[in-house]
């Protein structure tokens, strides 16, 4: 007993995790000079993409399903809250449960409330305060599709043209099955000047928003 206690707690020998670590850096070292003979000696700087803030208004576009759309979560949140009142202490439960139980349809999307109240104290004096999200979803049927993002006429085209690249930008919510789609629009906003900044989404998962201030900005990468 006393010896299978000793062998549970014995410590790893330090000197195989050296040579380990030793070999490593030999093979690493090794390939970086077989890239560096194989390019001549030429050293190429790869930039990875990087997130920016910015002040221009974001323009909010869901691609899925093989088609691409916009949509207004402010006007959406306006929807979702059409006939609710006022926030207070007291009816802080009651509205957050409200909000999270409402759903709406839009040509376009599927929209859902999620809300959480949050209690706090203060010198004495309690507090509640309600965190919200939307909850959106696009319905594939509509939308530009691959073939009519490039038709003048189409809602896409109607968009980039009708905005500003210095006062606009636009941010993307994109499903697995939508890649390529989202690749050609992302082009054609940058070839325009726009900025552009995007977030995967998982098959069937909904693009979250924060209405209370409280999620992921929106950024340009």
């Amino acid at each position: 007993m006393k010896r299978r206690r000793a062998e549970l707690f014995e410590q790893p020998s330090l000197v195989p995790m050296a040579d380990m670590v030793t070999n490593t850096v030999g093979i690493m070292l090794f390939i970086l000079i077989f890239v560096s003979l194989s390019a001549g000696g030429v050293v190429v700087s790869r930039h990875l993409p990087r997130e920016r803030k910015t002040d221009a208004k974001v323009l909010w576009m869901f691609c899925s399903g093989g088609r691409i759309i916009q949509f207004d979560p402010a006007e959406l949140n306006k929807r979702i809250e059409r006939g609710f009142p006022a926030q207070s202490f007291e009816n802080a439960g009651d509205w957050a449960r409200a909000y999270t139980a409402r759903r709406i349809e839009t040509d376009g999307v599927t929209v859902k409330g999620d809300a959480k109240v949050e209690l706090n104290q203060i010198a004495g004096f309690r507090g509640a305060h309600i965190t919200k999200d939307l909850l959106i979803r696009h319905d594939p049927n509509y939308g530009d599709d691959l073939r009519t993002i490039r038709t003048p006429g189409s809602a896409f085209q109607k968009l980039l043209t009708g905005k500003s690249k210095t006062e606009n930008f636009f941010f993307f919510f994109v499903g697995p099955d939508s890649i390529p789609l989202f690749r050609t629009a992302r082009d054609q906003l940058t070839q325009a000047g726009f900025g552009v900044g995007w977030s995967p989404l998982g098959p069937q998962e909904p693009a979250r928003i924060s209405m209370s201030g409280t999620g992921r900005e929106a950024t340009i990468q």
